[in-house]
């Protein structure tokens, strides 16, 4: 840990003398400067970034933002959230798939995924349509132009509102030239095979088009280690059926998943001064269900093996790593529950439909009206068995439905004289709906019913954004711009849940709930208003440098969790939840030197994030404890650079320190499970929880002081690229390392899912034909074989032994890739 630190801190060193290694531009003469520019022209390729919604240069943007190439992200084969999130230090990205989806993690501020409702902290922007939902991290991507990580409060640019920072991804648009091309490849650890194409060209004057296609399909990295065994919770005096007295392991050791993906792209000269654009995005995922996607990750409260209410798995462990086990149902268990399709195997489906109009009107050579209709939809569905274990006693179908549909309008100036203006609105209308089928244990079966199910129930929420945005830009003088604007945002959210079946405190058909207009219907509403302002100055006193400084605010609504199991007990108290907010300030400075070889940006924050939705499940009451912490403070500093060594080496490097802690927050102990005949006052609470009085054994924990979940302190990366030539054919090296420094992976911090501080390492050789239009490249991905934690919450039935930690369930990044991939040009 203490050598790994080091090697990061001298790498920061590095990063921060590239900002001296040369006289400032700014010094030297009119003259000298001109020659300069010519120079580096020819030495750094020049990035264009949409951070503020116009083209600007990555030099000249003052936003904390880093970019990743289609370049980077093929030989890195980053085609999903997950693995871009890897390329960018201070980014975790996890797909839970179940409940909320996934989260994603920006300097160490995030929304839980384990419940359906919560808005990510993150949020996405694809082609310019922003999306909140979790369930985005399920997504496959490709043939992108590049993507931009936007770091901090992200208010004005990109959708309705973002505390902590946007991903934004931009699809490739269409050529006005024929061009075709066609990529397969093959990952032999997974069996992994991927091919994806596009056409792309002019249909006729002024209309050009682009359509790509992908079909992906994964064998299984993992192994699914369950077995078949005699079910232990099995009542035959229940009358349950002879069948269920036998648990059948699993069809398939090695759960995979198959993929089609399908963009069409039409842009269009409409008229001299209106164009547009169209994106219509398809995807299908089909996979072995969510309870593969976890793992039991510890600590074993059965020897080496995981437990499910008190009985050990002779077949799972406790390991982060490349096993997971997740039993499928008997067949007369699953036969009994929605979602059954004709045998009993575990499956998840995931349709996704992305769709954007975008026009761009010329009103007069200084003046520009856009517009922008998004149209976003997520359906995913399952029958799964949920607790990690060959009994899968925890399972359950589900179907959730999210869809979003949003219209944006930009009034856009860019007169000759110092002042310029942004005016825009943004409306939004969302519907998620949620259905679940869940079963909590086999000895649940009711004869009068014929179910294995403990309840059945729907929810849904209804939402309406209005917002409101501008911006002003003045300049001071020729090197030093002023840029203020603020952002009104009106939130409404509707929300309503019932059970249609359920046993015990489950049985709510006729119970009445305080505010609810319908019996067996609990239901709620949230409204909001909030403003939130930025300014910045910007000092470029050149062209190759810009300094800056920014005060940035950023907001998400409140509203209902939808996953929370729903009782005769419950209140609206238990379900909803406040908004979050931040502001802060952020400087930074950007630069090329050494003649344009060298590229170079820094940046320091300090932001105040209040009232952060935090949600965990509490695995002995069946429910989701939802609220909000008090405050989190975040400090930090990062740094990266590009270094054109010579005309065919390429070095780079990135390094990031983020401090952020928690204060004024006492939340939920992680599951544990006292002794029997334990007492108050005799009871001993364990590591950093306490007790919330003196006469309950219910427990709490300060967090006071401590980072929140996947907020690793450094992080940071080191690579190079060696381009030559070899008897006509081109040949590039790469090389890549990646730190990150350890986190708790998990909200409650149960010492378990302690991530330690590891190294991932990619590395790959790209052959190109003299002509370009052919090339075969070999990739490695992690090859230091890290199955590292990126999200874990308590296991449901883990905390079962008397005097022990409840078990703990995690997402687990996939270990060591080697792939070889062809690509052709026409």
């Amino acid at each position: 840990m203490a050598v790994s630190t080091k090697s990061l801190l001298m790498a920061g060193s590095a990063a921060a003398l590239l900002l001296v290694a040369s006289r400032p531009a700014f010094a030297q003469s009119a003259e000298t400067e001109g020659a300069a520019a010519q120079t580096e022209a020819t030495a750094v390729d020049d990035i264009v970034v949409t951070a503020r919604r116009r083209s600007e240069t990555l030099i000249s943007v003052p936003v904390v933002v880093n970019v990743v190439t289609a370049e980077t992200l093929e030989r890195n084969r980053a085609d999903d959230l997950s693995r871009i999130g890897e390329l960018t230090p201070t980014v975790v990205v996890g797909a839970y798939k179940s409940n909320g989806g996934g989260s994603i993690a920006i300097r160490g501020i995030s929304s839980p995924a384990n419940q359906t409702g919560f808005e990510q902290a993150v949020s996405v922007a694809i082609d310019g349509v922003q999306t909140s939902d979790g369930r985005i991290t399920q997504m496959g991507f490709f043939d992108l132009q590049q993507v931009e990580v936007l770091k901090g409060p992200q208010a004005l640019f990109f959708g309705k509102n973002s505390p902590a920072g946007v991903i934004s991804i931009k699809s490739a648009d269409p050529t006005d030239q024929f061009e075709a091309g066609l990529r397969a490849g093959y990952e032999f650890d997974g069996d992994e095979t991927t091919i994806d194409g596009y056409v792309s060209g002019p249909l006729a004057a002024g209309l050009n088009a682009r359509l790509a296609l992908r079909y992906r399909n994964l064998d299984g990295w993992l192994t699914n280690t369950a077995q078949p065994i005699a079910n232990p919770f099995y009542t035959a005096a229940s009358g349950a059926p002879a069948g269920a007295a036998t648990l059948p392991g699993v069809s398939d050791s090695r759960p995979g998943d198959e993929e089609f993906l399908g963009r069409l792209t039409l842009t269009a000269e409409i008229a001299p001064t209106i164009t547009g654009r169209l994106k219509l995005f398809m995807g299908h995922n089909e996979d072995a269900g969510p309870g593969v996607a976890t793992q039991n990750i510890g600590s074993c409260t059965g020897g080496s093996n995981p437990r499910v209410y008190g009985i050990a798995d002779p077949f799972a462990d406790c390991v982060a790593d490349n096993r997971t086990t997740s039993g499928d149902l008997p067949d007369s268990i699953a036969r009994t529950m929605r979602g059954y399709r004709g045998d009993n195997k575990a499956y998840g489906e995931l349709d996704v439909f992305t769709g954007v109009v975008d026009f761009d009107w010329a009103l007069t050579d200084a003046l520009n009206l856009s517009s922008t209709t998004g149209y976003n939809s997520t359906q995913y569905e399952f029958l799964s068995g949920l607790d990690q274990t060959t009994y899968s006693q925890l399972a359950f179908y589900n179907r959730q439905t999210n869809q979003e549909i949003s219209q944006e309008f930009r009034l856009t100036s860019d007169y000759a004289g110092p002042l310029n203006f942004m005016l825009g609105a943004f409306f939004q209308v969302t519907d998620l709906f949620t259905t679940n089928d869940t079963k909590l244990r086999d000895s649940n079966y009711q004869a009068a019913s014929g179910r294995f199910s403990t309840y059945e129930d729907y929810a849904k929420q209804s939402g309406e954004t209005q917002s409101v945005f501008g911006q002003l830009v003045y300049d001071l003088t020729d090197k030093i711009e002023i840029a203020g604007g603020v952002r009104w945002t009106r939130e409404q959210k509707d929300f309503a849940k019932r059970n249609l079946y359920g046993i015990g405190t489950f049985a709510t058909q006729n119970t009445t709930y305080a505010g609810s207009s319908t019996i067996g219907e609990i239901q709620g509403r949230f409204e909001d208003e909030n403003i939130s302002p930025e300014a910045t100055i910007t000092w470029r006193p050149d062209s190759n440098h810009t300094f800056f400084l920014a005060y940035k605010t950023g907001y998400k609504s409140g509203g209902f969790g939808l996953t929370s199991p729903f009782q005769t007990t419950t209140v609206i108290g238990d379900i909803d939840f406040s908004p979050e907010s931040a502001s802060g300030f952020e400087a930074g400075a950007k630069g090329l030197f050494a003649d344009g070889r060298i590229r170079a940006n820094v940046a320091a924050f300090a932001y105040r994030f209040e009232d952060l939705q935090v949600n965990t499940y509490d695995p002995s009451r069946i429910a989701y404890t939802i609220n909000n912490a008090g405050e989190v403070q975040q400090r930090g500093v990062e740094a990266d650079g590009t270094w054109q060594a010579t005309d065919g080496l390429q070095l780079r490097g990135a390094i990031a320190y983020v401090d952020a802690q928690f204060k004024d927050f006492v939340g939920q102990c992680y599951s544990y499970a006292f002794p029997t005949g334990t007492v108050r006052a005799t009871a001993v609470a364990p590591a950093n929880c306490s007790f919330v009085n003196a006469t309950a054994l219910t427990l709490q924990q300060d967090f006071e002081g401590r980072a929140p979940a996947r907020a690793p302190q450094w992080s940071g990366s080191a690579g190079f690229t060696y381009e030559t030539q070899i008897a006509g054919f081109g040949v590039a090296v790469t090389g890549d390392g990646f730190y990150s420094d350890s986190y708790y992976a998990s909200e409650t911090m149960a010492p378990a899912t302690l991530q330690e501080a590891f190294w991932r390492y990619n590395a790959g050789i790209t052959v190109t034909s003299p002509d370009g239009r052919y090339s075969a490249q070999l990739i490695g991905r992690n090859l230091s074989d890290e199955n590292y934690i990126l999200y874990a919450a308590d296991r449901t039935g883990g905390n079962s032994v008397p005097g022990a930690i409840g078990e703990q369930r995690g997402v687990v990044a996939r270990g060591r890739e080697v792939a070889l991939q062809f690509s052709a040009k026409f």
